[in-house]
């Protein structure tokens, strides 16, 4: 099967960021086109469209960090040389270990305040509920 390949004006519409905003993130090393034609031009495959959508997602709804963002997308390409051999020796295995286990822990203490802010929220929006059900009452 073909590989099909998509010009950045595309990527964009498909991933709704700008054109700059994805340049940005391949300047940053996040990720790099599959392809470029022979004018230059970024060609973008849909596993480059794929990264793009999980770094926007990572940004947008989490609030991560560049560095952040490509310390996931590195361990993510770290495993995935594991797990198909490319990557067979101890050190780089115990290394992978070690960093999903700081990422387990950095995510556990994240959700830990998010779920304390999510209780505030609540609690702030049932105040304000009842504060509205008196005023109605009045």
């Amino acid at each position: 099967m073909d590989q099909k390949y998509y010009q950045i004006d595309e990527v964009s519409k498909i991933t709704d960021l700008t054109k700059r905003s994805i340049r940005y993130y391949e300047d940053m090393g996040l990720f790099t086109p599959v392809a470029r034609t022979d004018s230059g031009y970024r060609m973008y495959s849909d596993e480059d469209i794929s990264t793009i959508n999980e770094i926007k997602e990572l940004r947008s709804k989490l609030g991560l960090t560049i560095p952040e963002v490509k310390q996931i997308l590195g361990l993510r390409k770290m495993l995935n040389e594991i797990w198909s051999k490319d990557i067979t020796d101890k050190d780089h295995i115990n290394e992978a270990l070690e960093k999903v286990s700081t990422l387990v822990r950095t995510i556990d203490e994240r959700e830990k305040v998010l779920r304390r802010v999510k209780d505030n929220c609540n609690n702030s929006l049932n105040r304000l509920i009842t504060l509205l059900n008196e005023k109605e009452e009045e």
